[in-house]
């Protein structure tokens, strides 16, 4: 045996009672018989001592026993995981675990041991199947996203009855919707396409990668706002200086730190520092605004005339460009050698001609050389008003922003007539600029050289394509192996010779061999494709893990795959009853199909819970491990325990 199995299950009573179900490890065991008797309780069994938050064991059960427990079993190494069992509400917290060597299920439940809370529980038994290192703080964390953990393996465990003929649930609680989110995630992990190590690297990741947009949207923000900071720094300091707090006004030039600085000095100093306001501070800011507005005035209709120079001149030298050509005449005319240009006689009107003719050419090669020339110096004073214009309108808004402040303490000046009120109210807008404005405009200081260098690691680490790589492969294998084993089950059209495709998102399709249509699984339709196509899946995934030695134990409890063939409840079924002879044939087929698949798995255990007792077929009387039928009288929990207190 080379993974985990269940040996034993065993329920506890009052009086010290105790019921035990055994099971062969390696094997099909078969529990069958009627319905209430508590058959389907062995999942909820299995699944509360998992760790699960709540208890699925049904009234009768919780009515009768107080505790339940599983052991497990690969070679000489045991685990036996015990639960108190509420009368009612959620599960208990209390559980019981113990691992060792050759161990046995205690007689009581009062000699359970190991005594432990459900979250120390569930990593224990991580750590004996291997899931998780739960040495290590940070995987041991509840809260981390993307670990897999103890309760991510019941989808692999169970074939349960709400899951094997749906035709919408591919695999067990994913009807949940509170469990979706974790099988999606985790899946991956028990595929093989990665390890808990660069599950945990790739959330560090992320959460670095979050930390860098931050810091980088920061950047940008202070880099916007620089104007913004320097324009109200300038308006509280101008403030400042107009009750008296500071003798002058810093330069226009001086650096945010410069003026930052100075207004926390004020903050610091509060109201003890003297001085007169200046009453005609107003007057050299107002002059200046004045200046600048002329300034801006004159600077505006010099680059409205330079642009109609400029479109002038890019018309003017369109026009000589065009005559331009005619310079090449003076390549063909002899203009020097006294003859006419057109006649080629020699005569006193033929050398005017020449000459008038070169003159022209002349004028034309100056005009071309003066466009040449100048266009591209007007341009540079374009650019360079254009810059003037910048730096005056920046100042002009410095200047407006302080007379702003100026305005504002003279009107607080007048209503509020003291001094000492309007020092007190610049500190306080001071101390709250400080406190809360300025603040966004501090550079962070995480060093985002480091930050990047670390993520450049952890995406060395965690490798993306090489997962999907992986991810991929461990699809291609599931499904392989899946169209392989639908061949061996009863089907119909169209899912005889199908072809299963199956993805980790997860989710199943079958390609039909007529048309290759691709069908999702509520087009497939019937009972029995859909019965045939959830056996293919579970048992190819447990196929899967055996290859790539997963973490997941090798067991698979199947409830009743008789459900297309007889009706739901009753009491023991057998082969004879069915109408049909195809139905017969049919159900025949899946049992042989449960031995030979398993048989051929190393470390595979199923337990198969059914209404049918083939006893036609020595292999399945052979493994029948309890039959509670009607006649029988016998139950999971037996008809004669005692209610509990």
């Amino acid at each position: 045996m080379s993974r985990w199995n269940v040996l034993k299950i065993a329920f506890y009573g009052a009086d010290n009672r105790c019921r035990e179900i055994e099971f062969d490890p390696d094997k099909v065991n078969v529990i069958t018989g009627a319905s209430g008797t508590g058959k389907s309780a062995i999942i909820d069994a299995i699944d509360y001592c998992l760790g699960s938050k709540s208890c699925g064991l049904p009234f009768f059960v919780r009515g009768h026993a107080e505790a339940v427990a599983v052991h497990w079993v690969l070679g000489d190494s045991h685990l036996i995981v015990g639960r108190k069992i509420p009368k009612a509400g959620s599960g208990t917290d209390q559980m019981f675990v113990k691992t060792g060597r050759n161990l046995s299920l205690p007689a009581t439940s009062a000699d359970l041991e190991g005594p432990t809370n459900r979250e120390t529980a569930r990593a224990m038994i991580e750590k004996t199947f291997g899931i998780a290192d739960t040495d290590d703080p940070i995987v041991a964390a509840k809260s981390e996203k993307g670990r897999a953990t103890i309760r991510d393996v019941t989808p692999y465990l169970f074939l349960s009855g709400d899951v094997i003929i749906s035709k919408v649930t591919l695999l067990h609680d994913l009807n949940r919707a509170e469990k979706v989110r974790d099988i999606k995630a985790t899946m991956p992990y028990f595929l093989g396409a990665v390890d808990q190590q660069s599950v945990l690297a790739g959330r560090k990741l992320r959460q670095l990668e979050a930390a860098l947009g931050r810091i980088e949207r920061e950047a940008k923000f202070q880099e916007r706002s620089q104007s913004l900071l320097t324009q109200r720094s300038l308006a509280l300091l101008t403030q400042a200086e107009g009750v008296g707090l500071i003798a002058e006004m810093p330069s226009p030039d001086a650096s945010d730190q410069t003026l930052l600085k100075q207004l926390k000095d004020i903050a610091d100093v509060g109201l003890s520092t003297t001085g007169a306001a200046d009453s005609d501070q107003r007057a050299p800011l107002e002059e200046e605004r004045r200046e600048l507005v002329t300034e801006l005035q004159t600077l505006r209709e010099k680059r409205q005339v330079l642009k109609r120079t400029i479109r002038e001149a890019s018309g003017y030298e369109t026009a000589v460009s065009g005559q331009s050509h005619k310079l090449k005449l003076v390549e063909h005319l002899r203009l020097d050698d006294g003859r006419c240009p057109v006649c080629d006689a020699e005569n006193d009107a033929g050398r005017v001609m020449a000459e008038q003719i070169r003159n022209s050419l002349t004028i034309v090669a100056e005009e071309v050389l003066s466009v040449d020339v100048m266009r591209p110096r007007l341009i540079d004073h374009s650019g360079h008003i254009e810059n003037e214009i910048g730096s005056k309108s920046g100042r002009l808004r410095e200047v407006e922003a302080q007379l702003s402040g100026l305005v504002r303490m003279e009107e607080e000046s007048a209503s509020a007539g003291s001094s000492l009120q309007q020092r007190a109210r610049v500190v306080g807008r001071i101390d709250q600029f400080l406190d809360t404005t300025a603040k966004d405009f501090v550079a962070s200081s995480t060093n985002a050289a480091t930050l990047q260098s670390e993520i450049d690691k952890l995406r060395d680490q965690v490798d993306p394509q090489a997962r999907r790589d992986r991810l991929r492969d461990a699809e291609n294998m599931v499904s392989n192996f899946a169209t392989d084993m639908l061949a061996d089950l009863p089907t119909e059209v169209p899912a005889t010779n199908a072809r299963v495709v199956f993805s980790s998102t997860p989710n199943l399709s079958l390609i039909e061999p007529e048309r290759r249509a691709v069908l999702s699984l509520t087009e497939i339709g019937s009972d029995q494709n859909y019965l045939a196509i959830h056996l293919a899946l579970s048992f190819s995934l447990q196929k899967l893990f055996e290859t790539i030695r997963a973490p997941v134990p090798g067991l698979l409890v199947i409830d009743q795959i008789s459900r297309p063939y007889y009706p739901a409840g009753g009491d023991e079924k057998r082969l004879e009853e069915m109408e049909k002879d195809d139905d017969k044939a049919a159900m025949q087929k899946i049992v042989r199909f449960l031995f030979e698949e398993t048989a051929r798995r190393a470390g595979l255990q199923v337990i198969l819970i059914e209404h049918a007792y083939l006893e036609e077929d020595p292999a399945y009387v052979a493994a029948v491990k309890g039959r509670w039928t009607k006649s029988t009288g016998e139950k999971l929990i037996p008809s004669d325990w005692p209610a509990r207190d």
